[in-house]
């Protein structure tokens, strides 16, 4: 068995809850009679053109690094650096978003770092 996508997977996991909880540190107090703000309603079509964007590029170079084993095209390494940027991106996306650092919140974040990280550590290991 191959530990390098479940290690990219703790990896990114890591990235996705460590940020959330420092998000969450560094943001000022609620008075106990005021709400927490609310995010503004632009940031939800901001995460989902980062999370497009990644799905793609990363899709894009999965389908490109398989297919390099037969015809010995292989994809530029500048795509691997920038799949990596919008990997970071969208892991740091829900933090920078304001979203709350409880456990409901922190489990989904690190099941979607998860994901993240893994299906980039197989993208990078499909090159030949």
């Amino acid at each position: 068995m191959n530990p390098v996508p479940l290690l990219g997977a703790a990896f990114a996991a890591s990235i996705a809850v460590g940020s959330l909880a420092t998000a969450h540190r560094l943001r000022p107090a609620v008075d106990p009679g005021e709400e927490a703000p609310a995010p503004h309603a632009a940031l939800s079509t901001i995460g989902a053109g980062l999370l497009s964007g990644f799905v793609l590029l990363t899709g894009f170079l999965v389908a490109t690094g398989w297919a390099a084993h037969t015809t010995r095209v292989v994809p530029p390494t500048g795509l691997y650096a920038a799949d990596a940027a919008a990997g970071c991106a969208v892991l740091l996306y829900p933090a920078l978003a304001g979203l709350p650092f409880n456990a409901r919140h922190a489990t989904a974040v690190a099941f979607f770092g998860c994901l993240i990280g893994y299906t980039m550590s197989m993208a990078v290991q499909l090159r030949p």
